[in-house]
C-alpha cells in the first residue's frame, strides 16, 4: 500500500510542477530547431569523400604494356605496404596509368593520403618521359546538368565557347562547380621546312 504523502518523481513530474520552466524549455528547443533548419546546408546530390586515394600517372606515347611494367607494378609495390591500406587496384590505358588505393574503414584518411604522396614521391625508377603523378582523395560527385555545345565550327572555336560558358556558370553563386568534359587537349605544332634543316645539316 502506497502512502498518500509520496510525491511522483522524474522529469514529467518536475515539468508538471514547474509549467513556466517547461514552456521556456520547449520554446528554446523549437527556436533552436528552426535556426538549424534555416542554416543547414542543402544539396540535391550531396558530395562525400570515399576512403579511396587515386593516383594518376601520365606517360605520353607509352603503350598499356609499357605502363603496366614501367609504372603500375613499381607504384603498387611502393604503396601496398602503407599503414591502413586495404586493397590496391590499377589500370593501364594509352599514355596513362591509374591506381586506386582503398583504405581500411578506421584509417585516418588525411594521413593516409599524405603517406601515399610521400611513397610516390620517393619512387626514382620511373622512365624518363613519365610526367608528375597526381595523388588525390577521390570524391563522389553527381552531375545535375550536362550542357553540350555543338556547331559547324572548328574545334578551337567550340572549345573557346565552352570555356566562356563554363566561366560564366562558375561565377553564379547558386552553382557549386562546373567542369569542361570531352574536350581534346591543346597541342602546339612546330613545323620546320626540310630545306632549312638541310641547310644546317641537322635532322628533326
Amino acid at each position: 500500500m502506497t502512502s498518500n504523502s509520496e510525491q511522483p518523481r522524474g522529469a514529467v513530474a518536475w515539468m508538471a510542477s514547474h509549467p513556466v520552466a517547461a514552456n521556456l524549455l520547449m520554446a528554446a528547443l523549437l527556436l533552436g530547431g528552426l535556426f538549424s533548419a534555416w542554416n543547414i546546408k542543402q544539396e540535391v546530390f550531396p558530395e562525400f569523400s570515399l576512403d579511396v586515394v587515386g593516383i594518376s600517372i601520365p606517360y605520353p606515347g607509352a603503350s598499356p604494356e609499357e605502363i603496366e611494367t614501367g609504372i603500375l607494378m613499381v607504384t603498387e609495390d611502393a604503396v601496398r605496404g602503407i599503414d591502413g591500406v586495404k586493397k590496391v587496384t590499377s589500370s593501364a590505358s594509352e599514355g596513362r596509368g591509374s591506381l586506386s588505393v582503398e583504405m581500411l574503414a578506421n584509417a585516418d584518411i588525411e594521413r593516409a593520403l599524405q603517406n601515399v604522396k610521400n611513397a610516390v614521391d620517393r619512387i626514382t625508377t620511373y622512365p624518363e618521359d613519365v610526367e608528375r603523378p597526381t595523388v588525390s582523395l577521390l570524391e563522389n560527385r553527381n552531375k545535375v546538368v550536362t550542357l553540350a555545345i555543338l556547331g559547324p565550327f572548328d574545334e578551337q572555336v567550340l572549345r573557346d565557347t565552352a570555356e566562356r560558358v563554363r566561366d560564366e556558370l562558375s561565377a553564379r553563386e547558386d552553382i557549386t562547380i562546373t567542369r569542361l568534359a570531352d574536350a581534346k587537349g591543346l597541342e602546339i605544332a612546330v613545323e620546320v621546312p626540310t630545306r632549312t634543316l638541310r641547310a644546317y645539316g641537322i635532322t628533326p
